[in-house]
């Protein structure tokens, strides 16, 4: 199977977790749609990978295709939270309230970049480099293996053969 290795500096990595976090956070997130199966490895693989390297200068993460698509997707969707982010700050006021619908979402945010809680408006410079970040992923290479594996799977499953419909002509 083919891995793609990502050598992420210390706050890269921390978007990564981030985005992990939130596309766990979201229920079904791991089912496979064709086959509403959870993932044999997906993102729920990677915390335990990537929390011990935090602290670290750098983290390296092996992903597999699939994983490279689901977090380029997690990332896209951790984009939109953190550009509306300050407008949700503003919205929430002094309350507690949490400004994502995502469960934990701000906690792990203000957890990974405690800066943000002193002022939200850093959540969107966050989101100009997560953007970056998620440019610099292999996604095209990711999809086309993962198309490969998709074919060659076809090719190794028996052919269902098809009744002769004999109401069809």
């Amino acid at each position: 199977m083919t891995r793609f290795s990502l050598r992420l500096p210390q706050r890269q990595a921390r978007m990564v977790a981030l985005a992990v976090a939130y596309h766990l956070a979201r229920p079904g997130s791991e089912l496979d749609r064709q086959t509403m199966q959870e993932y044999e490895h997906g993102l729920a693989e990677l915390p335990a990978a990537l929390e011990p390297q935090l602290e670290a200068e750098t983290a390296t993460l092996e992903l597999s295709p699939l994983q490279v698509t689901l977090l380029a997707t997690a990332m896209s969707s951790v984009l939109s939270e953190l550009k509306m982010y300050s407008v949700f700050d503003t919205m929430a006021g002094e309350s507690a309230r949490p400004r994502s619908t995502a469960p934990g979402f701000d906690e792990k945010l203000r957890a990974l970049f405690p800066e943000i809680a002193e002022d939200p408006a850093v959540a969107s410079d966050l989101a100009g480099e997560m953007t970056m970040l998620r440019r610099e992923l292999p996604q095209g290479r990711a999809r086309e293996r993962l198309e490969e594996e998709r074919r060659a799977a076809e090719e190794r499953a028996p052919a269902a053969k098809k009744r002769w419909q004999f109401w069809k002509r």
